[in-house]
């Protein structure tokens, strides 16, 4: 644990890039109603309520390395780009360091994540046959816990240099999970626990009959880069369904 904490530390993991957060519009800070718990999120320019816009719920790391402002600031400028909704919530069970996704914290996030969804679907006109959930390092626990236990709300799983627990993992999914598209990627100068719990969700899901998609990106360490993620769920669009009728 104690290298893995120097390696997020000097692979520079809660640096965002300029060229990632260059977006027309500031992003927004806002509480969920129901649980009081605050999040960051960004609407394109381009939104407009009688089209259904894709929904990205992006899951921030170890605090204080890594933090849910940071996250939206990192998919603005892809969430203008692609005509996207980004939710950046502030959780509590993504400590990648010393922690192992505690599952109190997992169903507290869980209900939170949920939670945000049905908020956003009230405020904007949200694609619900596009929602894709990644996560960023510790944000690799309620990555996999919330997408998978949800596969009627999400179509894509994208883990980026994500932490896994295969013991929070086995058994609390339904069947139905299966369907889902799923990315994990990592840098091949990652940390090695980074890159052991990836090959270990990669070899884990596989071997539970999951579709998996990897990708080791050369030359990258601990380094934020969704653009790999919003490429996966671009490919894995389907079509279009509203959540609100149009006005």
């Amino acid at each position: 644990m104690v290298m893995l904490l120097m390696g997020l530390a000097s692979f520079g993991g809660c640096h965002v890039p300029a060229y990632l957060e260059r977006a027309p519009k500031p992003h927004q800070y806002s509480r969920d109603p129901a649980t009081g718990r605050g999040f960051y999120y960004y609407v394109p320019s381009t939104y407009r309520h009688d089209k259904p816009a894709p929904l990205i719920i992006s899951c921030h790391g170890t605090p204080p390395y890594d933090v849910a402002q940071h996250h939206v600031r990192e998919w603005k400028a892809l969430a203008e780009r692609n005509g996207c909704i980004v939710v950046c919530p502030e959780l509590i069970g993504t400590d990648g360091i010393l922690g192992d996704g505690p599952l109190a914290g997992m169903f507290a996030d869980e209900r939170y994540i949920l939670s945000l969804i049905s908020l956003m679907g009230y405020r904007y006109n949200v694609d619900r046959a596009n929602v894709m959930i990644t996560g960023f390092s510790g944000g690799g626990f309620p990555t996999y816990w919330v997408g998978l236990r949800h596969p009627d709300v999400f179509s894509v799983i994208a883990a980026r240099n994500c932490n896994f627990s295969e013991v929070n993992t086995d058994g609390w999914f339904p069947d139905e999970a299966r369907r889902i598209a799923i990315l994990v990627y990592y840098g091949s100068n990652d940390p090695g626990a980074i890159q052991a719990q990836s090959r270990n969700a990669i070899r884990y899901l596989r071997g539970q009959g999951f579709s998996v998609r990897k990708k080791v990106l050369q030359g990258f360490g601990h380094q934020r880069k969704p653009e790999v993620a919003m490429d996966f769920f671009l490919a894995h669009m389907h079509e279009p369904v509203p959540s609100l009728p149009i006005q």
